[in-house]
């Protein structure tokens, strides 16, 4: 089971890059609660009573690729990833390709639906954010 998603951002491949690779980037298009550094991250949600630990690799200006090392069930061991390159629907601005693989054994198909409908919002917030440069977290911070 995976999850494929892409959308055109208006943006160059570098600043998309230091949104998904900042602490900073992604809490404002994601969550609010996050920590980001170069080879771990952790993202937090108000509703959920884990958070997501993950192992992060990169390709500067090309790929961010996150590992779950602890966190939902079903999630532990699977990976998602940002590919950065050319618009593929828009005449400028960089193609980001989404995908999110490796789940574990026994995911219902109806909370991967949901996954994949989350995704497909917070991808979404991303394009706004890199257009425009106002944080709008998916997942806002705790009241």
């Amino acid at each position: 089971m995976s999850i494929t998603l892409a959308v055109d951002v208006d943006g160059d491949p570098q600043r998309v890059f230091e949104i998904l690779t900042t602490t900073e980037g992604q809490r404002a298009f994601w969550t609010a609660d996050c920590d980001v550094s170069a080879g771990r991250a952790r993202f937090g949600f108000a509703q959920a009573p884990v958070d997501l630990e993950v192992d992060v690799t990169s390709e500067p200006g090309k790929l961010v690729r996150m590992r779950v090392t602890s966190g939902f069930p079903y999630w532990e061991g699977s990976t998602w990833e940002w590919e950065l390159g050319p618009a593929t629907r828009a005449e400028s601005g960089t193609g980001v390709l989404f995908r999110h693989y490796g789940f574990g054994d026994g995911y219902p198909e109806i909370d991967l639906g949901h996954t994949a409908q989350t995704w497909a919002l917070i991808m979404q917030r991303l394009a706004e954010y890199v257009a425009d440069g106002t944080p709008r977290p998916f997942f806002a911070e705790a009241a």
